[in-house]
């Protein structure tokens, strides 16, 4: 199993925005968010956001892809991909910043 993390931080003054939109998307969205999924190669996504001490938080993604997805590949795949949903979603989700590269695995452990 191949899979990736990312980060970035939420202005204080943004999280309740942030927060709604990803109530938004969970509330009203999964089918897009599922299509895309399909379509670029990843099968488990998880959201979490971690408050930070200065009112702002870290926004963090976890991706699992499909057996034998390319992660390069998969950057080129989610960034092209194109729907009604991601026309919805892209522009909202790029005003908080997206990052431009995928997180650095140190550790994988399984018990």
């Amino acid at each position: 199993m191949t899979s990736t993390a990312w980060t970035f931080t939420i202005p204080q003054d943004r999280v309740q925005e942030f927060r709604d939109l990803l109530a938004d998307l969970n509330r009203d969205h999964l089918p897009g968010l599922d299509a895309r999924a399909r379509e670029v190669g990843y099968h488990r996504e998880r959201m979490w956001l971690q408050p930070g001490e200065d009112g702002g938080a870290e926004f963090i993604v976890y991706l699992e892809f499909d057996e034998g997805v390319d992660l390069a590949d998969f950057s080129e795949r989610l960034l092209a991909y194109e729907s009604a949903f991601t026309r919805w979603w892209t522009p909202r989700f790029a005003s908080f910043g997206i990052p431009t590269t995928f997180g650095e695995p140190l550790l994988s452990w399984d018990a």
